[in-house]
């Protein structure tokens, strides 16, 4: 939806951002709300492509086009930066760097090598220079001794030389800044262009699972899409040890393995060390025997000693809870697998699958984008904010949730989820939705996809229904793999027989969803909600495909809906603590 009579306030504000979606106070009514004129009611989806804008307050929405190929960064946003005069370098600095093997022209070109005051202590140091078009935006200081102090001028929020990227070029991911200079201290291919994350690599990934807390340091990654996007080969050439493998983990499932390489660096801690002992023709050796990151095709065992040895340290990777104890008695949601929803109309899918993914933003912190068509946004919130509360959102028989509970459920949503919004132009097709949510995981690192229901996805007009089908479910396994993301895909049935709807009861399974065998077929985990029409029987979720023994096992568990919230909870009340949740 684009217009022309855009707000100029609205335009003003967007203008100053980069791409990406934002919260903002609507500029057309925050200043006329008696109460809460702080709240961030205007939603902003900035692409390359143009700007959407809609205020969940007054309702003004619309959009326009624009380009905005790469990121621009605030200028409101930072600090002015002085840089050190860099005609009297610090010699010990200086020194500290040539010890290095780092070459005199990158010396000069990236570094500065001065004098800073570490807590109340001048001492020799290196500062690396964070750039962009606009010159120097943030400089991060090391002292130049074993006592290794840190400190920033301004914030390091982009890949460490980003600026010097150019489209097409490979790029070779390293951990740290002097890292990247001894790489580029090296006769590196013109078309290689060496970036280092600028914050650091997390401790660990535990039981194979990525922390949801380290998702907001990760936000350089979402930063870089664009370069990310046009690049040849990524290759990984991390610190070998445990954060190195973590850092690892964490960024191919926001990126994804189709462009990813991973470099050896032969039992080196890392690439200074490397060049310290080994040489400039050591690492280019390794450069160029670089191997593909394990996806499809041939591979040697040694690409899976690491997975190998921790499977026998560790034993099977456990996923995580329902947050339905009943239910956890047959299956665990388990990263990077697809989990098909069915049920008859009015069952209560939706409610289940949102009752999951609220308990497991509950108990892990995991984050959720929705791919809902018969949903708007505003509505789907209000649906996950009753099972929150545990209250009705609207006025009815039972008392609806006090105005202050709404504005906590505002906020822990805005925290927890995201929203793919289709009346704004979303995306239709199974290649647009995975593209968008590949956005998500990349911004906010969302750990699960709920796509509701397949019947309103664009198909392929010269395929066959069945062919598209099995097609599409392909894509959908191999992007959650690549990521890491459990999918939750909802699908309806196909009309019964009526021999088969005049039985007393009927649970359906994923060969009776209408299109295609491959619904069973393709599925890791396949669920059905039951319920009664008249709550004449307790409501049902029955398991009906299990693809590994160790995630699950075929059966089915009462539990309990509410229809006033749509809250699933489990049925035997006496056994499970199914007290009112306290905020």
């Amino acid at each position: 939806m684009f217009r022309e009579d855009v707000p100029s306030d609205v335009k003003f504000l967007a203008d100053k951002l980069s791409v990406g979606q934002y919260k903002r106070k609507c500029p057309q009514c925050h200043h006329t709300r008696s109460k809460h004129k702080h709240d961030r009611a205007l939603s902003l989806n900035i692409d390359t492509d143009g700007v959407r804008y809609h205020c969940h307050h007054c309702g003004i929405q619309g959009g326009w086009m624009h380009k905005k190929n790469t990121y621009t960064p605030d200028p409101f946003e930072r600090k002015s930066i002085t840089l050190p005069d860099r005609s009297e370098p610090n010699a010990v600095a200086k020194e500290y760097l040539v010890s290095r093997n780092i070459a005199e022209e990158v010396i000069e070109k990236h570094t500065i090598q001065g004098t800073y005051t570490f807590n109340g202590k001048a001492v020799p140091a290196i500062g690396f220079l964070y750039e962009d078009e606009h010159g120097v935006q943030a400089i991060k200081w090391r002292s130049a001794n074993k006592a290794k102090y840190y400190s920033q001028q301004n914030v390091c929020e982009d890949f460490y030389n980003l600026h010097n990227y150019k489209t097409g070029n490979d790029i070779l991911l390293v951990e740290g800044e002097m890292d990247a200079l001894s790489w580029m201290s090296c006769d590196i291919p013109e078309n290689l262009t060496v970036m280092s994350i600028p914050n650091g690599a997390p401790s660990k990934v535990r039981d194979g699972k990525v922390d949801p807390r380290e998702d907001k340091k990760f936000q350089y990654v979402w930063r870089a899409k664009d370069q990310l996007e046009s690049a040849g080969r990524i290759i990984l050439c991390f610190d070998n040890d445990e954060a190195g493998g973590a850092l690892q983990e964490e960024i191919r499932r926001r990126i994804g393995t189709s462009k990813l390489w991973t470099l050896d660096l032969g039992g080196y801690k890392d690439t200074s060390e490397a060049l310290q002992d080994k040489g400039v023709g050591y690492l280019l050796g390794q450069l160029e025997v670089a191997d593909p990151y394990p996806t499809v095709g041939l591979y040697r065992a040694r690409d899976f000693k690491r997975d190998y040895d921790q499977l026998y340290e560790e034993g099977q990777i456990r996923g995580s809870s329902t947050g339905l104890r009943s239910l956890d008695q047959l299956i665990q949601v388990v990263p990077g697998m697809l989990t098909v929803v069915t049920g008859f109309p009015s069952s209560g899918k939706s409610d289940l699958i949102d009752q999951i993914c609220l308990n497991l933003a509950r108990q892990e912190g995991l984050k959720t984008v929705y791919c809902s068509f018969e949903k708007p946004p505003a509505l789907h919130m209000a649906q996950l904010a009753q099972k929150l509360m545990d209250r009705p959102f609207f006025e009815g028989i039972s008392t609806r949730m006090a105005h202050e509970a709404k504005d906590y459920a505002y906020e822990w949503i805005d925290e927890h989820f995201l929203f793919m919004d289709h009346t704004l132009d979303g995306p239709t097709t199974i290649d647009g939705i995975l593209d968008t949510a590949s956005a998500a995981v990349m911004q906010i690192g969302c750990r699960l996809l709920v796509i509701d229901p397949y019947n309103f996805i664009e198909l392929p007009p010269s395929d066959r229904e069945t062919d598209s089908i099995s097609k599409m479910l392909t894509k959908i396994q191999k992007w959650a793999k690549s990521h890491d993301v459990h999918v939750f895909f909802i699908a309806h049935p196909t009309k019964l027989s009526p021999d088969r709807r005049s039985d007393k009861k009927v649970v359906i399974t994923g060969h009776d969803i209408a299109g295609s065998a491959a619904w069973f077929a393709k599925a890791d985990l396949g669920i059905t909600a039951w319920r009664h029409q008249r709550d004449e029987e307790p409501p049902e979720c029955h398991v009906w495909k299990v693809r590994w023994g160790w995630i699950g096992t075929n059966g089915y568990c009462q539990l309990d809906f509410d229809r006033a919230t749509g809250r699933w909870t489990d049925h035997i009340r006496e056994e499970v603590d199914d007290a009112r949740w306290d905020f």
